[in-house]
């Protein structure tokens, strides 16, 4: 059998990282976390998404790096190994080049009220300072090419070049953790057992041995809640969302933003995996 190559994509704060903990515990699965996000955030000024990180102290720019050279060392390491890379879906930009032709794909999803609302607890009142609120602010303004519509996109364009591709609600990765896990598995051809389901919990500087992690997001995580929800979660554990949501309090901007956000998520509600 071929080793597995598995791309979970999502928006911020959409259980992906539980997930790739998840399908990445075990010795024979390399973890990427988020590669292409490195590059918006590291890489050259032309090709970076967050321009307010140029100038931080907390982010190295390395002018070599950009997609090509995430997508060669997700290729080398596939040789090896099974590899599972989560990745935010809006980093991708519209350049569908840097896509694998043997990968399989998930995309996961869960309500823009509800990653709203944890992004905003993630940051925190202090959490990067003017880099932090710029990027909350981000997460609704629509100057990025963020959330849904981003995934939408990008499901549409893979269903159009016939790869694998399924939509999973990541409310029931909390509510039937074994059966979908089972069935990434299967789908994806990735080695299923058991004890993928629980975790050991980590100290809150440290990420999986098996993970490629970028200096540049470690430290920036470090400066918020991630690094704890990456290191210190032991399992798909917690309460699933509500089945409705009332409308956030934004100004009229950022609320037009997130109600285009909500359409392209009730598209991809319609497409998603049913669990029985």
């Amino acid at each position: 059998m071929p080793n597995a190559k598995l791309f979970i994509w999502s928006e911020p704060r959409a259980r992906s990282t539980a997930t790739l903990r998840c399908l990445a515990n075990r010795p024979d699965v390399k973890g990427f976390f988020e590669p292409y996000l490195y590059v918006a955030i590291s890489g050259k000024p032309e090709d970076r998404l967050f321009s307010y990180f140029i100038d931080s102290e907390v982010v190295e720019e390395i002018p070599t790096l950009s997609k090509k050279v995430m997508y060669d060392a997700i290729e080398e390491s596939h040789k090896d190994n099974h590899v599972v890379v989560k990745e935010i879906a809006f980093t991708l930009n519209r350049d569908y080049t840097v896509l694998p032709k043997d990968a399989t794909h998930v995309i996961l999803i869960r309500h823009p009220a509800a990653t709203g609302m944890s992004f905003k607890k993630m940051l925190g009142d202090e959490a990067m300072g003017n880099a932090a609120q710029k990027l909350g602010e981000d997460q609704f303004s629509g100057k990025l090419m963020a959330g849904n519509e981003a995934l939408f996109e990008l499901y549409r364009h893979l269903k159009n070049t016939e790869k694998q591709v399924v939509v999973i609600d990541s409310n029931d990765l909390i509510v039937k953790p074994e059966v979908v896990t089972q069935y990434i598995c299967n789908f994806s051809g990735l080695p299923y057992d058991k004890s993928m389901l629980t975790w050991n919990s980590l100290p809150p500087d440290v990420y999986p041995q098996n993970w490629w992690m970028s200096k540049s997001l470690l430290q920036l995580l470090k400066h918020c809640t991630a690094l704890v929800n990456i290191s210190g979660s032991e399992g798909f554990f917690g309460r699933s969302d509500p089945l409705e949501f009332e409308m956030p309090s934004l100004p009229a901007e950022s609320l037009q933003f997130y109600q285009k956000q909500l359409d392209f998520y009730n598209k991809l509600l319609e497409l998603k995996k049913l669990f029985h």
